[in-house]
């Protein structure tokens, strides 16, 4: 088992990453809070794939639980949700000190984060990742939110769990496009502060193929565990550096908004946005364009899907504008100056987002 502690004073709390530990989550919720009820809040899919197991765990440890079902997909992150779980929470008489498990990926992480951040004005949350993406990214570091009809993530809050238990042995049951989700945020932490990291998941994406390597697999998984936490230490509140984990979501949130929320994975657009960003780096002369080219060669060998057909460069703007990263209509981006090297924030005009966009169905094929 592998910990990896996020060091926040009051509301820090340790990342527990071992294969095979699912069946321990009862133990560590004891340990970490005693022996208390609560609910936990999952999607169909992840609740008939490891609902009894969970459950298993919980019961044994004696906790006392119902769990709360959710349909699959990014429709679920809504204000409607949120109030169905609400006045479920009610139903069950859960008080201050009961807990929610957020049991899922990422869509199901921010949902139930959320709700267990505002209800009761917040009772303890507890993250059981079992993507790709929610291990390495979206479990940690207390962002939650659900989504509004103008834009992805719009509502939210800055709400630390008390625990997150990392099953990297869950990943099998993954399609191949969850996979590459998930690989978009690993990519992205390597771009962003370690070469090596990068170079190795270029050099070993079997590891992500075949998960027959739980050990190598759990070290990828903790070391983005350790660069996210770094960061999160420094910036709790997204008001510096914890900026720059938002390379390529810039472009990647316009991109995934005009494929149609849930059409195209949240790290499959991300990684569409990382080739457009370091683009626009390369552009005003931060990133060389041998370093832009070699990205491009390895970001574009991921079998990406189609750029969704029908995104006219006034839409693209239109969705960015609302983008929660927006300042002032100003409309700020991530960019690089080399691989796992300097970082910066700025804003970005909109003849250089139009030229990245360009560029990018330059590379890509157009859905039809």
């Amino acid at each position: 088992m592998k910990t990896v502690d996020v060091d926040l004073g009051e509301d820090a709390y340790p990342i527990l990453i071992g294969g095979s530990s699912l069946p321990e989550v009862g133990e560590f919720v004891e340990e970490r809070l005693g022996r208390i009820d609560g609910a936990v809040i999952t999607d169909e899919t992840v609740d008939r794939l490891y609902g009894d197991k969970l459950a298993g765990a919980l019961e044994v440890a004696g906790h006392d639980f119902e769990r709360v079902i959710v349909e699959p997909g990014e429709e679920s992150k809504s204000p409607e949700n949120a109030k169905e779980l609400y006045e479920k929470l009610v139903e069950l008489e859960l008080h201050r000190d009961s807990f929610v498990i957020a049991f899922g990926g990422g869509v199901v992480g921010d949902l139930a984060g959320f709700v267990g951040s505002t209800f009761l004005r917040g009772v303890p949350v507890i993250q059981v990742p079992t993507t790709l993406l929610a291990q390495v990214d979206s479990s940690v570091g207390g962002k939650t939110a659900v989504n509004l009809a103008d834009g992805k993530n719009l509502v939210g809050t800055f709400y630390q769990p008390e625990l997150v238990l990392i099953d990297p042995t869950v990943l099998n049951t993954l399609d191949p496009a969850d996979v590459r989700s998930g690989l978009g945020e690993v990519l992205k932490y390597g771009l962003i502060w370690d070469e090596e990291l990068f170079r190795e998941i270029n050099k070993n994406q079997a590891l992500f193929e075949e998960f027959d390597e739980p050990a190598e697999l759990e070290r990828v998984i903790a070391r983005c565990c350790e660069i996210k936490a770094e960061i999160v230490t420094e910036d709790e509140k997204d008001r510096g550096i914890r900026r720059i984990l938002n390379f390529g979501h810039t472009l990647g949130h316009g991109i995934e908004a005009g494929a149609g929320y849930g059409e195209m994975k949240h790290g499959e657009a991300v990684i569409w946005g990382m080739i457009g960003e370091s683009w626009i780096s390369s552009q005003r002369g931060y990133l060389s364009r041998e370093a832009r080219k070699e990205i491009v060669g390895i970001l574009t060998g991921f079998d990406l899907p189609p750029l969704p057909l029908g995104l006219t460069e006034d839409k693209l703007l239109g969705y960015l504008r609302q983008d929660k990263k927006s300042r002032r209509e100003a409309i700020n981006s991530v960019l690089i100056r080399g691989i796992g090297g300097e970082t910066t924030v700025e804003e970005v005009k909109d003849a250089e987002l139009v030229g990245a966009w360009n560029y990018l169905k330059e590379l890509g094929v157009e859905e039809e």
